[in-house]
């Protein structure tokens, strides 16, 4: 099931669709290669577009029942003039959904389907849909393939392109998971208006991430354009989408499997992933916890001497400017300690944590103090996030 990018690019120029308005880059890794397709008008051409890329049986798409009623007839009436019935397995919608029981639930509907090796999924929806329809892909027969359609912020400049995938545990998050890229992603910059303002603002957090780490030219745009970010107008969203996904890309080609800079785009999550654990996954997005886990960072770099005071200043004004953050109130300081300690990303007991000694660089710092980052993270809290 071979594909290359000129096979989208010919299929465009003979059909003629939203070819000027289409974004296009590809992830190329040592084992594989796949394109990530940005624009508006996705959905309806994606059956003829993956049929092109070599898929050529129906495959079982994986969503919720939000998104599915939102995006589903769309999909499925391109899917299925290409491929014939499309299975459906219908999921929970949020981060508490991606567990064991909802993993077993699109395993059994894969058996339902009678899918085989020979068959792929389509994870159609935000991150949660995305990391669990990939995971299953990953284990399912020892591995099929799988096509991601984010339809959230979120999902497209962040958990739909690198190739992490995974599920929940009452320990932590994601600590169960596989490395299984993609064959491609399809992101449909439509989708994105029918998001909640919550939802949108969590996404552009992961954007705002992406700048922190590897560019300061994309947080002076965001600074200027955020008005025009926020209203999903199609070039200012297309601009942040492209540039976030050229970030990650360019990070996950030099190391896919998370062995020195990919930690960079941990950025905010070793914070972020504690108070969401710390809050049983309820209290914030994804993006909203990141956005705390970064604002943290920030300060502990500043407290440090690594990050000019101003600059950790400009980072959390331009968070705030993007929407109201969930409070930090009444979050135990000894649950989120005990899931910093349990963070994946730690090695040998010792906690590591993505720090910036200057917008748009990053580096990871695994020789922190524990009990002064310990003091930090209660001080942190008990403030409110205002150091």
């Amino acid at each position: 099931m071979g594909f290359t990018w000129e096979s989208i690019c010919e299929i465009r120029v003979r059909r003629g669709f939203f070819l000027d308005t289409m974004k296009k880059l590809q992830v190329e890794l040592k084992d594989c290669s796949y394109p990530v397709c940005i624009g508006a008008g996705v959905l309806a051409d994606a059956g003829r577009m993956l049929s092109r890329l070599g898929f050529d049986a129906p495959p079982v798409l994986v969503s919720n029942a939000r998104v599915l009623r939102l995006h589903g007839k769309e999909l499925l009436s391109s899917l299925e003039d290409s491929f014939g019935p499309v299975p459906v397995v219908c999921i929970g919608d949020g981060e508490r959904y991606k567990n064991h029981a909802t993993l077993a639930k699109i395993y059994e509907g894969l058996f339902e389907a009678r899918a085989d090796r020979r068959s792929w999924i389509i994870a159609l929806g935000g991150g949660v849909v995305g990391d669990i329809a990939g995971f299953s892909a990953a284990t399912f027969m020892r591995g099929i393939p799988y096509v991601s359609v984010p339809t959230t912020l979120l999902a497209q400049v962040d958990s739909s392109v690198g190739g992490k995938v995974g599920i929940n545990v009452a320990r932590g998050k994601n600590l169960i998971g596989a490395f299984h890229q993609p064959r491609a992603v399809l992101s449909d910059t439509a989708t994105l208006r029918t998001l909640p303002a919550r939802e949108l603002a969590s996404g552009l957090y992961e954007v705002i991430k992406c700048a922190a780490i590897r560019s300061a030219r994309l947080l002076g745009y965001l600074a200027k354009n955020l008005d025009a970010v926020l209203a999903c107008e199609s070039r200012a969203i297309e601009h942040i989408i492209l540039a976030a996904v050229r970030i990650k890309a360019e990070v996950v080609t030099n190391d896919e499997r998370e062995a020195n800079v990919r930690a960079l785009l941990n950025y905010g999550h070793t914070v972020g992933h504690a108070l969401e654990a710390a809050t049983d996954y309820r209290r914030f997005k994804h993006g909203e916890a990141v956005a705390w886990g970064m604002i943290a960072a920030a300060e502990l770099a500043s407290a440090a001497g690594k990050l000019h005071a101003a600059e950790a200043q400009r980072l959390a004004g331009l968070i705030h400017r993007v929407g109201a953050l969930p409070s930090l109130r009444g979050i135990s300081p000894a649950k989120v300690w005990r899931a910093l300690e349990r963070d994946k990303k730690s090695l040998g007991g010792r906690i590591r944590m993505v720090l910036l000694p200057g917008l748009g660089r990053a580096e990871v710092v695994d020789d922190l103090d524990a009990a002064h980052l310990r003091r930090f993270v209660d001080k942190f809290l008990e403030s409110g996030g205002r150091q």
